[in-house]
């Protein structure tokens, strides 16, 4: 074995494997899914009376440095003859790929052209990085409904659960929630399109809904349904429809079914009576499971990538998101769909960052400085964690 390591220390495949070991593992990101900005250095062969196919070698090159700097795989394998390294390969490969990228020197010397690049690795295939942040949440005017044949102990008690229902959305924790239980979606959609539709957004006002905030209609429905024989089964049904931004888009839509075996189905009213479930023990289990799926509910939202519209005001790029939806300075952004001429990557993306953040929007700046801002307007724009 002593021997093995000697030749394997004289060997140039030691020295290749502790070079990229001490370049790449501080750096490592295999299945994360944040982005990083780096820096690369990038140099080609200047050759004469060809400087494009020179810078764009360096620029190759840079890229590619910057990949492995996002996170790279190392694999290999030797073949070996009596403690002696005959025959070695060694593979690199990057596990990210670099997202967008800007120029930041060039230099030229009498042999090599050097390109120096700042450039947003990660892979935007990789799932959400699910953090805290603020939902705004405006809870509209849902029903519920029960059943001609639901008995009255268990019929009084629906009302009470609907109620519920808005208490234990707004005392979610960073839930900053809205109570408008007495406006309807009908009625919101109409009075976005023109306000003279409902007399209540004239009277009263309307509640501001921003992009990247959230509406949730909740409904309660009660009724007998058919399980083991012996019982009077129930079941208790809970909906909740959540829709984005002024827009109203619907995003998600849960159901959750708890059934309820209430008494024995008996011709005799004594078996019935003693057989009847406590309707405190059956409150107590219908608050419990309200509460854990409603807050499962919301975690799934929270995790939802944080999307915008993007806008050009005043020279500016705009997006219609800021504090109160969870943007914060320094931000990456991606706007997938853009057609770069001439771009050296093989995609369509480009990465923006939040320079100035307020309550309800932002302006951003794109990574390329040379970016027209034009081709950006109306572009969807995705956040990442």
């Amino acid at each position: 074995m002593i021997n093995y390591l000697k030749n394997l220390i004289k060997s140039n495949t030691f020295l290749k494997l502790t070079f990229f070991l001490l370049i790449v593992n501080p750096l490592m990101a295999a299945n994360h899914p944040t982005f990083k900005q780096v820096e690369a250095t990038g140099r080609a062969i200047l050759l004469e009376n060809d400087i494009n196919t020179s810078r764009k070698r360096a620029i190759e090159d840079a890229l590619y440095i910057a990949a492995l700097r996002g996170g790279a795989n190392i694999d290999g394998f030797s073949a070996i003859s009596s403690n002696t390294v005959i025959n070695d390969h060694s593979i690199v490969k990057a596990t990210n790929r670099v997202i967008d990228f800007k120029i930041l020197s060039e230099e030229q010397s009498k042999e090599f052209l050097s390109i120096k690049i700042s450039a947003v690795v990660g892979d935007v295939s990789a799932g959400s990085n699910c953090k805290k942040r603020p939902l705004n949440i405006t809870l509209l005017k849902g029903a519920y409904n029960v059943h001609s044949n639901v008995p009255s102990k268990l019929s009084r008690y629906t009302p009470i659960w609907y109620k519920r229902i808005y208490e234990i959305i707004s005392n979610t924790p960073n839930v900053i929630a809205s109570n408008q239980h007495d406006k309807t979606l009908e009625n919101l959609k109409k009075a976005n399109v023109n306000s003279t539709f409902n007399y209540n957004a004239l009277t009263k006002g309307r509640p501001l809904i921003h992009a990247g905030d959230y509406s949730i209609v909740p409904m309660l429905y009660l009724a007998a349904f058919s399980g083991n024989g012996n019982f009077f089964n129930y079941n208790v049904k809970l909906d909740l429809n959540i829709y984005r931004g002024p827009g109203f888009k619907l995003v998600s839509k849960k159901s959750y079914d708890l059934p309820i075996k209430y008494q024995l189905d008996s011709k005799f009213q004594f078996i019935k009576n003693i057989s009847t479930l406590d309707i405190n023990d059956i409150d107590r289990k219908v608050n419990g499971y309200f509460s854990k799926n409603i807050n499962n509910f919301l975690f799934e939202l929270k995790c939802q990538p944080l999307e915008g519209t993007l806008a050009i005001n005043e020279g500016k790029l705009i997006v219609d998101l800021g504090k109160k939806q969870g943007l914060r300075q320094k931000q990456i952004g991606i706007v997938k769909g853009i057609n770069i001429e001439n771009s050296m990557l093989n995609n369509s993306s480009v990465i923006v960052h939040t320079m100035e953040v307020f309550n309800n929007y932002s302006v951003l700046l794109p990574l390329n400085d040379n970016l027209k801002l034009a081709n950006l307007d109306k572009m969807i724009v995705e956040f990442v964690e």
